[in-house]
């Protein structure tokens, strides 16, 4: 009686199916809608992966990394796995740097995001200078990096607040088996 429902594969499936659109429409809103001050771009991708990893664990972060990046490569036309192998670096490092702490402390995503910023640019310079061209490292962290990171923090605590708020709510809507 205690045990959870084994979900089927077509729900799974399905599932997962909804998550990569859901994520898709994250990227294409990412690349084509979102301003670019100072030819910077917000990595909202990255700001979701990581809030919803504090709050849900690595696992789920890295599937949603995966799906996320894959999204971006498919809207940015960068090289496939790219944008997701970064994505995956960023929320591993964060969240397994982070998983000891509690999730009432709102420095929690503010330091995340930093981690997780500077991971996935650390990972994304390295396979674009494997695979593409060199990338000039100090100009890089100058132009790229470091304003990309900025941005991106900025936000990081209300997202991350309203991650943890979804979260309390729909863990308060499950049935509880009483005996």
């Amino acid at each position: 009686m205690g045990h959870s429902h084994q979900r089927r594969i077509e729900e799974v499936i399905a599932h997962e199916a909804a998550l990569f659109a859901a994520l898709l429409i994250v990227a294409l809103v990412q690349t084509t809608l979102l301003p670019r001050p100072f030819d910077v771009t917000f990595n909202l991708m990255l700001l979701l992966a990581i809030c919803h990893g504090l709050i849900a664990g690595t696992t789920s972060a890295a599937r949603w990394a995966f799906y996320g990046g894959l999204a971006l490569d498919l809207c940015a036309m960068s090289p496939f796995g790219l944008h997701a192998l970064a994505l995956l670096a960023g929320v591993i490092v964060a969240t397994q740097a982070l998983s000891r702490m509690s999730r009432d402390n709102w420095l929690v995503p503010i330091t995340g995001v930093a981690l997780a910023g500077a991971a996935y640019h650390g990972v994304y310079a390295f396979l674009a200078t494997l695979l593409a061209a060199p990338v000039d490292l100090q100009a890089y962290a100058l132009y790229v990096l470091l304003p990309d990171t900025l941005i991106v923090t900025i936000p990081a605590l209300p997202a991350y607040l309203v991650f943890r708020w979804n979260d309390a709510r729909v863990r308060r809507s499950v049935p509880v088996d009483v005996y």
